[in-house]
């Protein structure tokens, strides 16, 4: 699905708990090298994934979606009751109902907002762009927020008690992708374009469900918490991605030298490459969370884009790739003219 953007980013705000947890403190933790023969640092090795963000167990997943939804708030001009739309787009929700984005709406006082939530396993946020663009494009809407709280680290918690009394390597591998995750809010604040040069150019968007067993994790208490394939899901995506990058350029009319910042869903550390290797944009061109806050999920991209802002990377008018990915699969690739954020 190719869709022109309508729409700008007016401001993202972000959540990252204090509480830091290293890879090779989880290795230890679990005993490896005793019971696997498996040293401490094969986790940082493999996934490139230093250390994660772990919030404390009496927050919800809403707590870091509305912390990061004050922080946008707070960086621009954009008051809670002028919102016309929130979409919470987090894999993790606080309840099966409501949905997470009427918990958001109540905290914040955004009392004039329609609310609801989408879930796309790590695609979600890519998907509520899609959606809120849409919206505004068509008058339905004029200032949106997306938000999201992932508590990944629930799933982290159940794969760690499950490693901690593991014997067998293939059961290892399993369940060890539920240890690559991280904690993280994020928000962001859209709303129509005012310069039709700027802004979210274009979105292209695809899912492939015959690929939905490669990766599944599961919060009911009586089933394994789940497993991930990373090798096949990362060789599928990157390959949806690949098929979908010189076409969407075309319509782009962009080269890979136009292209200032890559911004890419982040698994592991060897994506890096991969991405580099279909798009023509040098590795160093990529902004990178993996190694400080390992797979955040739906919050990936926004927190990304957070720090690409906060660091000055990027000027007005230069150009970024965006290149979300979730499990299921689906993909997508955004092309964003970068405005300064207040």
């Amino acid at each position: 699905m190719y869709a022109i953007g309508h729409t700008r980013i007016l401001g993202i705000g972000t959540y990252l708990p204090e509480q830091r947890v290293t890879s090779r403190e989880l290795m230890d933790e679990i005993k490896s090298n005793e019971r696997l023969g498996i040293g401490n640092t094969w986790l940082e090795r493999t996934t490139g994934i230093r250390e994660r963000r772990i919030s404390p167990q009496t927050m919800m997943p809403s707590d870091l979606a509305i912390r990061a939804a004050h922080d946008a708030l707070e960086r621009t001009a954009v008051r809670a009751e002028d919102l016309d739309t929130v979409i919470y787009a987090g894999m993790n929700r606080d309840y099966l109902e409501p949905a997470t984005a009427h918990i958001v709406q109540d905290s914040i006082g955004a009392k004039h907002a329609l609310c609801f939530d989408i879930t796309n396993a790590c695609h979600g946020f890519m998907n509520a762009i899609h959606v809120m663009d849409a919206f505004i494009a068509s008058g339905q809407a004029r200032n949106g927020l997306i938000v999201t709280g992932e508590q990944n680290w629930r799933v982290g918690r159940v794969a760690l008690d499950i490693l901690k009394h593991c014997h067998d390597r293939s059961e290892f591998t399993r369940t060890v992708g539920g240890l690559t995750v991280g904690d993280a809010g994020a928000a962001m604040l859209i709303g129509p374009k005012t310069d039709p040069a700027a802004g979210i150019v274009a979105l292209m968007l695809e899912s492939q469900g015959q690929f939905n067993r490669l990766c599944v994790f599961s919060d009911h208490e009586d089933h394994h918490p789940g497993h991930m394939d990373m090798v096949n899901i990362v060789k599928e995506h990157i390959q949806l991605h690949a098929n979908m990058y010189p076409g969407f350029m075309d319509r782009l009319n962009w080269q890979p030298n136009d292209i200032k910042k890559f911004v890419h869903h982040q698994v592991g550390r060897k994506v890096f490459a991969l991405h580099a290797k279909y798009s023509g944009v040098p590795q160093d061109r990529m902004t990178d969370t993996i190694s400080t806050l390992g797979n955040i999920t739906s919050a990936t991209i926004p927190v990304n884009l957070q720090a690409l802002s906060e660091g000055a990377e990027i000027a007005e008018g230069e150009k970024v790739f965006l290149a979300g990915a979730g499990s299921g699969l689906s993909v997508s690739q955004g092309g964003l003219i970068w405005e300064t954020l207040h």
